[in-house]
């Protein structure tokens, strides 16, 4: 069992949600077993074959640099970050 980490702007995604639980050996396994309860999330982070546009993941601390094929180990935390963008220097 892994533990997701929602962060605020996708926890319209499951129903308030913060903390969810999966099973999954790879990030790829751990959507696909979270998609039946959250379709919407599911879909928000795989993008075809790939890691959802906009969004990074990171195990344990560390940013998934290897898509969806990363392996997860038991008991890890994956934290889903939106990543940001815009601004310029001109608005420091």
């Amino acid at each position: 069992m892994v533990t997701v980490l929602i962060p605020q702007p996708l926890r319209t995604l499951t129903n308030g949600e913060s903390v969810l639980t999966a099973e999954g050996h790879n990030i790829r396994a751990v959507v696909r077993n979270l998609a039946p309860d959250y379709p919407e999330l599911a879909e928000r982070l795989v993008d075809g074959g790939k890691i959802g546009r906009g969004i990074s993941l990171a195990i344990n601390g560390d940013v998934v640099s290897t898509g969806l094929i990363t392996k997860v180990p038991e008991g890890a935390e994956i934290a889903i970050v939106p990543q940001i963008s815009g601004g310029s220097l001109g608005d420091i």
